[in-house]
């Protein structure tokens, strides 16, 4: 029999990164896995995205996985053709959102410069039927989704948007495109700093017409993406590990996501040539449809993955150990590098990294190391989906420094532009991926009992709790503490089971006790099971959403509680400025920004998307955990008015806030409420 050593490097030394190379390059130059040959693309449900699919499943097949399918799922279907805009016989080259198209021969019409494209940058200006050309920073103002709602209001015909800031900044010529968050509108295109400066320079000079042309397929409710799995058999099938990226792209799409298709595959092979025999099934799954699948909804990426677990392969859920999700795992973003994960997952990714001997370190990249203090998965990839679903789950760590505030440069530069090429390509970095992630399958497969650590529930729990707010709000906080130290005790109970366990198994493997190992096997796989259906519970029960931040859900009315007295508290002393500056535009998240300035009609559209009673089966990931938003607009947009208003009489923007706060505070008593029946519930379900 061999040893888990041996396993491991014989897996290691199969590792090829040059075959993940070829396979990276072969989704991100061949023209036949593109909608557009001049700028690329490979959008949800589209021509370019099957023919993705039937060569991922040729090359699942190549490796020597078994059980190889395409997966049908349901979306919207996005196909981006092409699109123009020629001006004085000049062709501006565009790239388009999963919005409308022109008809065949182009919209003919005055271009017209609306600065941001906010509700106050109309002022004076008649757009009707004509070609809006704005400036947007959709990191640091708002998302695509605004400006574009604002023109169609306005009665424009079709909205251009330079990125001045926030993304696409590598080059004055790069054009970007993010998920639309919003209905297919009207036709909403990407055009390059250069170019918008150009024709702004023309406008300088007097009218200038131009016709924009625009291909673009959306089909609501018409489309499906594919899911390609394979299977490496495990000796049991009981319980699987799943191993995954997405192969839809914008642009070429090298780093994201065709170098984590490669990945998983180079992975797969690895494992498969060094004749790695796992004790479960290794599943790998290849999402369609991550960066963008429905229309009319906040929640508009990873349709692939949600569809998947929630619709497809529902019972996927509490037989799953792990889902190891992949992200442009060959740049280098910082001098060290991390895994986001569930809380729940914190524990076993520390042990894996520093206390495992068969965990590989970074050669040639990341000098600083793995880091493991902890870093929740966010909202923004393909993990998040099966996360609130109740699979336990984990990304590499693609996006976010480790204040977990700031994204790494590459987004602000490359991601989403045609910039994301081969050129950003590292071979150290790559080649540490495959053997981490690839080690990390096989240390969660190994071990006889899933080590989940819940006592990561109880510190998140306790860092989300602000007891003077939830004392102010009538919550029972003795009674919360209460069952917050039952879910403690029950919590470090169980995990010193699972250790236990998996360090006798440890030991009866040094030995070579045969019987000793199936019988921690056996007690293994039923602390597993405890493990898994409490993990589904938590989720259901305590992971909410405040717009895309993942939180406990009392935090957000919580939070609005705070602010909205911070803001009566400004207004009391006639100082309307710092309460919009410093609170204001921070209640409901961000949408309190949104609604100072853009038009209540556009404001409307958005809550109507996530909260409409109508729309609530089009939330996706969102679903049943999003928090209810404050009903806060109105003195919101009255404030802006007032900025400079200072000793004004603020009585009626007041008797807003106050209405809202008794209204969170409700919110609040309800929700410390479940949760603390949730916390004994699953205290009862670790015992």
């Amino acid at each position: 029999m061999r040893s888990f050593k041996e396993m491991y490097e014989g897996f290691i030394g199969a590792v090829s990164p040059d075959y993940a190379y070829r396979i990276a390059c072969e989704l991100s130059t061949n023209p036949a896995y593109f909608n557009n040959a001049k700028l690329g693309g490979r959008q949800a449900g589209s021509r370019a995205e099957h023919a993705a699919a039937e060569y991922l499943c040729h090359e699942m097949k190549a490796v020597g996985l078994t059980d190889v399918e395409k997966v049908p799922a349901r979306c919207d279907r996005w196909q981006f053709n092409g699109a123009s805009l020629t001006v004085n016989g000049r062709e501006y080259a565009l790239y388009t959102y999963a919005t409308a198209s022109t008809p065949a021969g182009g919209i003919t019409a005055e271009v017209v410069y609306a600065g941001r494209g906010t509700r106050w940058d109309y002022e004076g200006l008649d757009v009707k039927g004509k070609i809006v050309l704005v400036d947007v920073n959709q990191r640091d103002d708002w998302w695509i989704t605004y400006p574009m709602l604002e023109a169609q209001h306005q009665g424009a015909a079709a909205i251009l948007a330079a990125n001045v800031g926030g993304f696409a900044q590598i080059a004055d010529d790069a054009l970007n495109s993010q998920d639309i968050c919003g209905p297919t509108s009207i036709p909403t295109c990407s055009i390059g700093v250069a170019d918008s400066r150009a024709i702004r320079a023309l406008l300088e000079k007097g009218p200038v017409s131009g016709t924009l042309i625009v291909d673009n397929e959306v089909e609501i409710g018409k489309g499906v993406t594919y899911n390609i799995i394979g299977r490496i058999r495990g000796k049991r099938s009981d319980y699987q590990i799943i191993t995954g990226g997405h192969y839809d792209t914008h642009f070429y799409g090298f780093q994201d996501d065709s170098c984590a298709v490669a990945l998983v595959l180079a992975m797969a092979k690895a494992m498969i040539e060094s004749g790695y025999q796992p004790e479960n099934d290794i599943v790998v799954c290849l999402h369609g449809a991550e960066e963008w699948g429905s229309s009319y909804t906040q929640f508009d990426w990873t349709v692939g993955a949600w569809e998947m677990i929630n619709k497809v392969h529902p019972e996927w859920v509490g037989r799953t150990l792990a889902f190891i999700n992949l992200e442009l795992p060959a740049y280098e973003f910082a001098s060290y590098t991390t895994t986001y994960s569930a809380p729940e997952m914190y524990s076993l990714l520390d042990t894996f990294a520093h206390h495992s001997p068969c965990s590989p370190k970074p050669v040639g990249c990341f000098p600083d190391g793995v880091l493991t203090e902890g870093y929740q998965t966010y909202a923004y990839s393909d993990d998040f989906s099966y996360y609130a679903a109740g699979v336990p789950s984990a990304v590499n760590g693609f996006l976010l420094q480790r204040d977990m505030k700031h994204v790494f440069p590459f987004y602000i530069d490359y991601y989403h532009t045609q910039y994301d090429t081969r050129e950003t390509y590292n071979g150290a970095v790559m080649d540490f991926n495959i053997k981490y992630y690839g080690a990390l399958a096989m240390y969660i497969d190994q071990n006889p009992a899933l080590y989940l650590d819940f006592t990561a529930q109880y510190t998140r729990i306790s860092r989300a709790m602000h007891e003077e707010v939830l004392a102010q709000s009538g919550v029972d906080t003795k009674e919360f503490r209460a069952a917050l130290e039952e879910l403690r005790a029950a919590s470090a109970a169980m995990k010193a089971r699972i250790l236990a366990v998996n360090g006798d198994y440890e030991k009866a493997c040094e030995a070579g006790d045969g019987a000793a190992m199936d019988g921690l096997r056996t007690q293994g796989r039923a602390l597993t099971a405890k493990n898994l259906a409490a993990f589904r519970f938590a989720q259901k029960h305590l992971l909410g959403l405040m717009y895309e931040q993942p939180i406990v859900p009392h935090e957000a009315p919580q939070e609005t509680i705070e602010l909205c007295e911070a803001v009566i508290e400004c207004l009391q002393r006639g100082d309307p400025a710092t309460a919009v500056d410093d609170y204001a535009l921070t209640v409901n998240n961000v949408l309190e920004r949104y609604a100072m300035y853009f038009s209540p009609e556009v404001i409307a559209v958005q809550d109507h998307m996530v909260w409409g009673a109508e729309n609530q089966d089009n939330l996706y990931w969102g679903t049943d955990i999003n928090f209810k938003k404050a009903d806060v607009d109105a003195a919101t947009r009255s404030l802006y008015r007032r900025y400079h208003d200072a000793g004004g009489d603020f009585s009626e923007e007041i008797a807003v806030y106050r209405r809202a706060i008794a209204a969170e505070k409700t919110k609040l008593r309800q929700s410390c409420e479940a949760e603390a029946a949730a916390m004994r519930q699953l205290a009862e379900m670790l015992k």
